[in-house]
């Protein structure tokens, strides 16, 4: 068996890959099916199908040592009358055949290991940018539910001072009611109070007037008593008269 990594047009990574899968020789390569290989990640239809036909022509160049083996141990006949010419000739065609064929198999293992290089290159860069994507997207999650949960904080502080205002302001209406209420008290009282002062001077002013009058009333008496005595003494004087 041939181990995967000498599969022509497989590298390293692409080795580590298909041996993930299972696929550790070149002869597991050419048994499974293009779609199980399609299937494979990292690996298109066209990569699938190169693999597929590299696996099997390795199978096929196996199988022609042995039948050429084979042919050379069975008995040639003999010809009659080969020439020496003939033979250097047929031999010159053999070497620049195998020369050709051998620049053939180069040129076409150089082509395949480019392109398994491009595609391995391909492939690496693919999984660096879906790992990029995906870190992308994490990040992207992440600030959206820290934005979530700012916008929550935010709309509770909004409620919280919301609430903090108005019971302010219902405080604020309490103790102006209840200022009002005071002074009104505070009004009613030095009310009262003047009033009291008021009726106390009416008073006071009544006991007044009635001690005056008391006292003017003895005074009237004794006028009217110094009246009355000049007209007895002008009438004793008409008397006598």
């Amino acid at each position: 068996m041939t181990d995967i990594i000498e599969l022509s047009g497989v590298g390293p990574a692409l080795a580590k890959i298909l041996k993930d899968q299972g696929l550790t020789t070149s002869e597991a390569v050419a048994a499974a099916s293009l779609d199980d290989l399609k299937a494979i990640p990292g690996i298109g239809a066209a990569r699938a199908m190169r693999l597929k036909q590299a696996a099997a022509g390795e199978g096929a160049a196996d199988a022609k040592p042995a039948s050429a083996s084979a042919k050379s141990s069975a008995p040639r006949p003999a010809k009659a009358g080969t020439a020496g010419g003939a033979k250097k000739s047929l031999a010159a065609k053999s070497k620049a055949k195998s020369v050709d064929k051998a620049l053939r198999s180069k040129v076409g293992e150089a082509e395949k290991a480019l392109v398994s290089e491009t595609e391995e290159a391909l492939s690496t860069a693919l999984a660096a940018a879906e790992a990029a994507r995906k870190a992308a997207e994490q990040k992207a999650a992440k600030a959206k539910a820290k934005a979530k949960k700012s916008a929550r904080q935010a709309e509770a502080l909004m409620e919280e001072f919301a609430k903090a205002k108005e019971k302010a302001r219902t405080k604020a209406k309490k103790m102006k009611a209840e200022a009002r209420r005071a002074i009104e008290r505070e009004k009613a009282k030095a009310k009262a109070i003047l009033e009291d002062l008021a009726q106390k001077s009416k008073d006071e002013g009544k006991e007044k007037d009635k001690k005056k009058g008391k006292n003017k009333k003895p005074k009237s008496a004794s006028k009217s008593s110094s009246s009355k005595t000049p007209e007895k003494k002008k009438a004793k004087k008409t008397d006598k008269a």
